[in-house]
């Protein structure tokens, strides 16, 4: 006799319920739709109230996300995930979850689901939080840009940040300097360059911000500054600002 599993439908659109829930009814003997929800916040309402065995979960919602949703559960029921977005699911799925449907969901599909389902049984201790609160991060964090555009008329050159050796202010100006010499101009101010530049940026001076990737050498020097020798075609030398020297001990630890 297959192990019946008490469910909840969780989803923002009605339809995909409807769907959902019309797609389930052919595997009754399996699953029982005890509640649907069409937010997350109701989702965590119903399923702490109701400890369904198992969710299906949409991962994109208005108010919160289907991970989100599951961080705040006291509750671990088994999970599917429904979604869209497969990039969401191959992460979810490898991860943690039973299994997870793409949508548009497929009766073929569904018929899988339901065999994992009973050869996984119930798995409420299985569920990964840790790699869950990394997939949250993940797909929370901004995707990082990996260079900088330098605008020249109607041209847009990206110089990659691995590449580049420092930036230094000079008069009005801004020059970014990559490692192989060469010598970019670019409009943004070094004040807005160092909000923005990628975490290996550091600020040394008020002229200059260095790549702590692209440093070759640095040696103490006189009157609480730093000489940095830069790993560039010009082994170039540059000296520390006194006013950044608590900041240049802490970003290097010394």
């Amino acid at each position: 006799m297959n192990q019946l599993f008490k469910a909840i439908v969780i989803d923002d659109e009605p339809a995909a319920r409807r769907l959902m829930k019309s797609l389930l009814l052919e595997h009754k003997d399996i699953v029982e739709v005890i509640a649907e929800a069409g937010n997350g916040r109701e989702a965590i309402q119903k399923i702490e109230e109701l400890k369904p065995d198992l969710i299906f979960l949409d991962i994109q919602m208005p108010d919160l996300t289907g991970f989100e949703v599951i961080e705040q559960l006291t509750q671990k029921p088994n999970i599917i995930f429904t979604t869209a977005y497969e990039q969401y699911a191959i992460k979810a799925f490898e991860t943690f979850s039973i299994d997870y449907l793409l949508k548009p969901i497929k009766e073929e599909r569904i018929q899988q689901s339901m065999e994992k389902l009973k050869q996984f049984g119930r798995l409420n201790q299985a569920l990964n939080i840790n790699g869950l609160q990394e997939i949250i991060r993940q797909f929370q964090a901004p995707q990082k840009a990996t260079a900088l555009p330098i605008k020249t008329g109607d041209r847009i050159t990206l110089v990659r940040y691995e590449n580049i050796a420092y930036l230094e202010a000079q008069d009005k100006y801004v020059f970014v300097f990559t490692a192989d010499g060469q010598k970019h101009l670019t409009d943004q101010s070094l004040t807005a360059l160092s909000e923005k530049m990628p975490a290996q940026f550091h600020r040394i001076h008020k002229s200059y911000i260095i790549n702590k990737d692209k440093i070759k050498e640095m040696h103490r020097h006189f009157n609480s500054r730093y000489l940095f020798i830069m790993d560039d075609k010009a082994a170039t030398r540059i000296t520390s600002g006194r006013t950044y020297h608590d900041a240049i001990r802490s970003e290097f630890g010394l």
